[in-house]
């Protein structure tokens, strides 16, 4: 059976498209927001989750795994 998700997609094979979350960390390392991201892999989603990396640092999470953290002034990747 799939998991309900408003932003799933199907890849042809069938299987199904991993949902990461983007947070949005300010200066105190609290979270201040969230993006949904849809990415086919945890380097697509990482890349995708640059341009919320402008003025704040961003954890990548799939589910309860930590994908990465994107630093304001570092954009790559540090899990």
């Amino acid at each position: 059976m799939l998991e309900s998700s408003s932003a799933q997609a199907l890849f042809p094979e069938g299987n199904i498209m991993p949902d990461y979350r983007a947070y949005l960390i300010d200066s105190n390392d609290r979270v201040t927001s969230r993006k949904d991201l849809v990415a086919p892999t945890d380097d697509a989603a990482l890349q995708t989750a640059r341009q919320y990396a402008d003025g704040a640092d961003v954890e990548v999470w799939e589910r309860a795994r930590k994908v990465g953290r994107l630093s304001k002034t570092n954009p790559n990747p540090n899990p």
